[in-house]
């Protein structure tokens, strides 16, 4: 009995020991284990590589995860992702390295410096046009054994895929962008591809609202495909919808046009005798709508069908050329009294008469001599001109007023024709748009 406080000691001092050799005893177990399997030849190659006689087929699961969606390039038709990757299969030569070394431990953990001689899928992306790997402050890659033999896989890319897109309704489009994943080397005999069945959402979205898009839905799939000479290979296609906001394009393009096509109407509400302000008004509203549809277009593919955004700048210069046209028609019309002919032989006339009274008398101011008689002839009244070299003319006073009548009914032409213009061009350019939005919007929707 005197010795009977010895037990409770001696099992307190066991409890402690075991307490201080087991984190070290499980040290020396997952260091042992990570050694065996990174010095394991078998497992530089696929499962199952080296049975010859065995049908199995390793499946390989992949799941996405979207970091980030932006930089979508309509001139080089493509998109910048980063994504994060992850693979997983089994290999039953993991859960022998377990059992190997009776270790309890559920899985270990190896890092890219670790992880180089393990094999892993050759796996590449079919539209890719760029990648890299994310390597701060290390590789951004691990790898997990599990004692079940299930390997986990995880990676960081940063990917620029190429996007073939169709602009025939461009801004009012949607465009459908794809990632596709796919073995490089090993058929479909020896590998398989699929979407994880762990996840509903084997491809998860962080980010649904892009500057210029809003991702309106995603779907994936998995295929075969079959090359030349190679045989076939397991496929991945993960798709994203995409719809482009109008909001940009609305305040950068079809506002700005269309205060320019109101800004040309002005000069339907200016006096014909205006040229000068109406000539300027037009030739601006034209070069300014020729260099903004440029500026839209220098941002797009040289495609060569005909876009939305075409059909309403095409138009918007129609109507600007088209009020440029109008003045020059009305200007026409406001001097329709005499032709041009006549016009070009007055302005001689007067230039030959001025040069010989100027070398006869020296004078300019002697142009002509021009009396004015009242007559009674036939009961009309007459003017009587002499000029220079003694010619008479008489010329009637009914004959002024159907000369004046003339000259007042051209400018009344004119003014017709941009009383016309005021009603006429608005009325077409709001039919125009009234079909235009609504053919559109309804694509849209």
């Amino acid at each position: 009995m005197k010795w009977s406080w010895i037990l409770p000691l001696v099992a307190g001092f066991s409890v402690v020991i075991a307490q201080i050799k087991g984190p070290s005893e499980k040290k020396v177990l997952r260091t042992d284990l990570l050694m065996r399997i990174v010095s394991e030849k078998d497992l530089e190659n696929p499962p199952n590589y080296d049975k010859f006689d065995s049908d199995k087929i390793t499946v390989i699961e992949a799941d996405l995860n979207v970091n980030s969606f932006d930089s979508i390039n309509e001139a080089n038709m493509d998109f910048r992702i980063s994504v994060m990757l992850h693979l997983r299969w089994i290999n039953t030569l993991i859960t022998k390295k377990f059992s190997s070394v009776k270790s309890t431990l559920e899985y270990v953990e190896l890092d890219a410096t670790k992880m180089g001689r393990l094999w892993v899928p050759d796996l590449y992306f079919p539209n890719e046009k760029q990648s890299n790997f994310f390597n701060v402050m290390t590789d951004n890659k691990m790898m997990r054994l599990h004692r079940n033999g299930t390997i986990d896989y995880t990676t960081r890319i940063a990917l620029t895929l190429s996007c073939p897109m169709n602009l025939e309704r461009f801004p009012f489009d949607k465009q459908t962008c794809s990632i596709k994943i796919e073995s490089f080397g090993y058929t479909t005999s020896s590998i398989q591809l699929r979407w994880s069945n762990i996840s509903e959402n084997a491809v998860a979205l962080n980010q649904t609202s892009l500057p210029q898009f809003e991702v309106t839905g995603r779907n994936y799939s998995f295929r075969e495909r079959t090359h030349r000479f190679r045989g076939n290979f397991s496929y991945l296609q993960a798709d994203f919808h995409l719809e482009r906001n109008i909001g940009y394009y609305m305040i950068q393009m079809y506002i700005p046009s269309l205060l320019i096509v109101l800004l040309s109407w002005v000069s339907f509400w200016l006096n014909v005798n205006s040229v000068p302000a109406r000539i300027s008004l037009g030739v601006l509203s034209v070069l300014t709508i020729t260099t903004q549809s440029s500026a839209v277009n220098a941002s797009l593919p040289r495609v060569s069908y005909i876009k939305a955004i075409d059909i309403w700048m095409t138009t918007c210069l129609v109507f600007v050329f088209a009020a440029l046209i109008e003045f020059s028609v009305a200007n026409v019309l406001s001097r329709n009294n005499k032709s041009e002919k006549e016009f070009l032989q007055s302005i001689f006339r007067m230039t030959k008469i001025g040069r010989i009274e100027k070398e006869k008398n020296g004078n300019d101011v002697t142009k002509g001599l021009r009396h004015r008689r009242q007559s009674q002839l036939d009961g009309e009244k007459k003017d009587l001109i002499v000029n220079e070299f003694g010619n008479v003319n008489l010329k009637t006073e009914a004959k002024e007023k159907t000369e004046k009548l003339q000259e007042n009914k051209g400018l009344a032409y004119a003014s017709y024709l941009d009383v016309i213009c005021r009603v006429l061009f608005p009325t077409i350019f709001a039919i125009f748009n009234i079909i235009y939005w609504v053919y559109f919007w309804k694509l849209t929707a």
